[in-house]
């Protein structure tokens, strides 16, 4: 029993289903674009992290809400499909579940437009001390910090880790910086991981370079900072004074959806376990990588053996002991 609480993860975020659509370009207001193709499944923040961290060995269990609907019972049912734990899943009995719309361009860059339906009335009745102590690491997907009462239900998360001594992840999203920025400035010390993306870090500090945004985290007492670049790879530190620029492999992006999930959770997972920043940073970005190779999200995150054949001996060793 020991060693399976070892594995537990909860994750706190958005649950979703995605309807994703590949277009020639971007529309513009009033035009009538024909798709090249449509792909609809499991998303949201909240489900990706818990997909993503149990694809490396984890227990994820997943805190959010779903409608009383179709798209909810297909959202639970995906969920356990992938080995995520949804008894602390609440079901609402009158809001929708949310549903996401992705546009898709051919270079695989991916624009949202989002329905946050009952993600938004998750509440703590499903947060208990008892799973944070038994948890590794407390993921929270930002959009969490958007609404009440999901924002009180994460902010009650993250003091009972506090309380458990479990590590919080907090991914950053555009809407929750623009809306909850003060509340993500007083949270800083509070995280041992923090992840986003460039537009992300330029929302959030703007006029700084990445070097400054780094300082200017750590600084406020963040141990662990993350920044995604896309095909750059990322930029990382902590609060020991190292900063490594590392870069992604070479990959045919299709559809960027869901990898920046993937990579904070399995940044995340990294160094958990032990691995340098380097290391992290290199799981990471395979781990992102993989999942722009095909549409989708939940469904795009790639499975423990292509993630592991991809690896070094040491990281792989080090993520998946063998037995004695």
């Amino acid at each position: 029993m020991e060693a399976e609480t070892r594995r537990i993860v909860t994750t706190l975020g958005d649950i979703n289903v995605d309807l994703g659509f590949l277009l020639p370009h971007f529309p513009r207001e009033g035009d009538d674009n024909p798709a090249m193709a449509v792909h609809w499944g499991g998303g949201g923040a909240g489900l990706n992290m818990a997909v993503a961290v149990g694809r490396l060995g984890a227990i994820p269990y997943l805190i959010g809400r779903v409608g009383n609907d179709l798209a909810g019972s297909f959202a639970l049912q995906t969920a356990r499909t992938h080995g995520v734990q949804v008894s602390t899943v609440q079901v609402d009995p009158g809001a929708a579940t949310g549903l996401c719309g992705i546009v898709v361009t051919p270079g695989g860059q991916r624009s949202f437009l989002s329905f946050r339906g009952a993600n938004v009335f998750c509440d703590a009745s499903t947060i208990t001390p008892s799973l944070i102590r038994s948890s590794r690491l407390l993921l929270i997907g930002s959009h969490a910090l958007l609404d009440d009462p999901q924002r009180s239900a994460a902010l009650q998360a993250m003091e009972l880790a506090i309380e458990q001594r479990c590590p919080i992840v907090l991914d950053l999203c555009l809407p929750a910086i623009r809306v909850a920025r003060r509340l993500i400035v007083r949270l800083l010390p509070q995280l041992w991981l923090l992840t986003m993306n460039e537009d992300e870090l330029r929302a959030l500090l703007p006029g700084q370079s990445i070097a400054q945004a780094l300082d200017s985290l750590l600084s406020a007492g963040v141990q662990h900072v993350a920044i995604k670049r896309g095909a750059q790879g990322c930029s990382v530190a902590n609060n020991q004074g190292r900063r490594l620029d590392v870069l992604p492999p070479a990959v045919s992006v299709v559809d960027t959806t869901a990898c920046g999930d993937a990579f904070s959770a399995a940044y995340a997972w990294g160094l958990i376990h032990g691995l340098d920043l380097s290391q992290s940073a290199t799981l990471a970005n395979l781990v992102g990588a993989l999942t722009a190779t095909r549409h989708g999200a939940v469904e795009a995150i790639p499975a423990v053996d292509e993630i592991r054949s991809r690896l070094n001996a040491t990281i792989a060793d080090r993520l998946w002991p063998s037995a004695p």
